[in-house]
Formats: C-alpha cells, structure tokens, sequence
C-alpha cells in the first residue's frame, strides 16, 4: 500500500518538460501582437492628435456657422446627395495635407437614411480625406432648428 501511495506522489510532483515548453511557447506566440499593438498605442503623439481632432471640429463649425440654404442647396449641384459626395465648396483644397473633406445629405428621420425629397434635414460629416469617414464627426442639421 505504501509504494502505491509513493508512487502516486513522485507522478504529481508538476509539469513535465515538455509541457512547460509548450506553455512559454504559446506566451511568446501571443506575447508578439500584444506587445506591438501596445507599442503603437504608446508611441502615438497625444499631442497631434489632439489637434487632429480640434481641427475636425474647427471645421464643423466653420460649416455650420452658413445659412442653412447654402448648405442645403450643396445638395443639389451635380453629384450631390450621395453617402460620398464631397463639396467641393466647403472642403479644403484638393491635394492639400490633412485634407478635411465635407459631406452633405438630404436626410429623412423616419427611415433613418438619405433622402430623394425636401425633408428640411441635413446629415453633416466632417472627415479627414486619408483617413475616411470612420473617424467622422457627424451632425444633423434642420431648416427649422
């Protein structure tokens, strides 16, 4: 009974070898991206893009400070009234560095999306051009507000 229960104990001891190695093996394995999406998250200068993003915003205001009829009526020139068209009126300079691109669209409430028709809504957005419109500020703007 007693070289059962010795037995049973020098099994249990811990891991064996190989285990161990398989174990640091996977670590490092996963180790490698985490560690590269931290060092992108850190060496980004919090600075610029701070400014980055006061420079969106100084944009969006710059828009809406117009009468909501020359904005509105952006939606109509040729191209207009699309998810991607840009107006070239109130967007920065073609080929300019960090290019602030301006979008506008008739916007209907009730469904949520662009609109064909009059609705007296404006759906805003205010991007950089090399980024796209993932990181774009976004704002409504109506006839009678």
């Amino acid at each position: 009974m007693e070289t059962y229960a010795s037995e049973r104990l020098r099994r249990q001891r811990g891991f064996s070898y190989a285990e161990v190695l398989l174990s640091v093996l996977l670590l490092l394995i996963l180790l490698v991206p985490a560690m590269e999406a931290l060092t992108a998250g850190i060496s980004g200068n919090p600075a610029a893009m701070a400014a980055r993003q006061l420079n969106l915003r100084n944009k969006m205001e710059e828009v809406l400070s117009k009468p909501f009829g020359k904005l509105y009526a952006e939606t109509y020139l040729p191209g207009g009234n699309t998810l991607t068209s840009i107006s070239s009126g109130f967007s920065d300079a073609a080929g300019a560095s960090s290019r602030r691109v301006v979008v506008f669209y008739r916007y209907d409430a009730a469904s949520n999306n662009l609109s064909a028709n009059d609705t007296g809504l404006l759906f805003v957005s205010v991007f950089y051009e090399a980024d796209g419109s993932v990181n774009a500020l976004n704002t409504l703007v109506g006839r009678w507000w």
